[in-house]
C-alpha cells in the first residue's frame, strides 16, 4: 500500500512538471495579438449570452430602487439615501436622491458636493446637457458635471458590452485569469487609440457575469492616473435580464459609495419628457416649490 501510495505521488509530481511549462505558456501577454483579440471577443459575446442575449440587447430602458450608502472622506458611513436610477441608453439618466435629516443634521450626496438637508434632489443628463432640481428649483448643471456623467455612461458595463468594443480603433485584449472577490474571473482589456488609459472587464468565470470594470483614466488637473472600480454582486433574473443588485464604487482605493437595489424593471413606461428639462419643470410646478417624496 504505502509502495503504491509513494508511486502515485511521484506520478502526480511528475505530471506536474510536465504541465508546468503548459501553464507558463499560457500568459495573456506572450499570446498572438490575433488570438488574444478572439479571445477576449468570445469573453464579451459569453457576457451578453449570459446577461440575458437578445433581452439584454434589446432593452432601452431600465428603472431601479433602493438605497444608497454615501461613504465619508475618512472611510466610515456617512448615511443612506432613497435612491432611484432610471436609465434611457446610452446616455440618458435621471436619479432622484430623497434625504432624511440625519443626526448629524446633513447627508452630502455627492453629485457635484451637494449637501441638502431633507427632501429630494434630482439630475438629470441627456446626452451633453443636464440639469438639477431642488427646492430652488430647476438649473442647469455645471459643465463640469456633464462632463463627468458623459464619462461613466461611456463606461457602463452594458455600453461598453455593445458599444464601445465595436468601435474604431479599440483593440480588445485577452488580459489573462485571475481572483477578484473571492472568486476567479477572466480579464478582458479594452483601450483606445489616442486616448490615456484603459477599461478592464473582469467576468465570473463560471457564470460569465460582469464582475466589476476597472477605468483607468487621466486626471486633467493632477496630471496623475485615477483609477475608478465598479463591483457588480447579487444578480438577479427580471424580464429575461440579469442586473446586479448591488453596485460598489471605488475611486483610487477608497471606496465612495454602494448602491442597495430593492426592486429593478426593464422598459418601465416613462413619460416622454422624463429626462428632459421641461419635464423637471413640470414636477417642480406640480410640487409648488415643496419638493417631496413622489414615486
Amino acid at each position: 500500500m504505502r509502495m503504491k501510495l509513494a508511486k502515485a505521488c511521484v506520478g502526480v509530481a511528475f505530471a506536474l512538471v510536465l504541465l508546468a511549462p503548459g501553464v507558463k505558456a499560457q500568459n495573456p501577454d506572450m499570446w498572438d495579438p490575433e488570438k488574444s483579440t478572439a479571445k477576449a471577443k468570445q469573453l464579451v459575446q459569453q457576457a451578453i449570452e449570459a446577461l440575458g442575449g437578445a433581452a439584454f440587447r434589446d432593452y432601452e430602458e431600465l428603472e431601479c430602487d433602493g438605497r444608497q450608502a454615501q461613504i465619508d472622506h475618512s472611510g466610515g458611513l456617512g448615511g443612506y439615501a432613497g435612491y432611484r436610477s432610471y436609465w434611457h441608453f446610452p446616455d440618458k439618466n435621471r436619479t432622484e436622491y430623497v434625504v432624511s435629516s440625519t443626526k448629524g443634521g446633513m447627508l452630502a450626496v455627492l453629485v457635484g458636493v451637494l449637501p441638502i438637508k431633507g427632501g429630494v434632489f434630482i439630475q438629470v443628463f441627456s446626452g451633453n446637457e443636464g440639469w438639477t432640481m431642488d427646492k430652488s428649483g430647476v438649473n442647469e448643471a455645471a459643465a463640469s458635471t456633464v462632463s463627468d456623467f458623459q464619462a461613466a455612461a461611456k463606461n457602463h458595463f452594458r455600453n461598453v458590452l455593445l458599444l464601445k468594443v465595436n468601435e474604431q480603433d479599440v483593440f480588445l485584449r485577452y488580459a489573462g485569469t485571475t481572483t477578484a472577490d473571492l472568486r476567479q474571473v477572466d480579464w478582458v482589456e479594452i483601450t483606445d487609440r489616442g486616448e490615456e488609459g484603459s477599461i478592464r472587464l473582469a467576468f465570473d468565470y463560471s457564470t460569465h457575469l460582469p464582475a466589476r470594470t476597472v477605468v483607468t483614466s487621466k486626471d486633467e488637473v493632477t496630471g496623475e492616473m485615477d483609477e475608478d472600480v465598479t463591483i457588480f454582486t447579487n444578480y438577479q433574473p427580471n424580464d429575461g435580464i440579469q442586473i446586479p443588485m448591488q453596485v460598489t464604487r471605488l475611486h483610487n482605493d477608497r471606496r465612495t459609495y454602494q448602491l442597495f437595489y430593492d426592486s429593478c424593471k426593464a422598459n418601465p413606461k416613462l413619460p416622454a419628457d422624463f429626462f428632459t428639462k421641461a419635464g423637471l419643470e413640470r414636477r417642480y410646478k406640480e410640487s409648488k416649490g415643496k419638493v417631496t417624496d413622489k414615486k
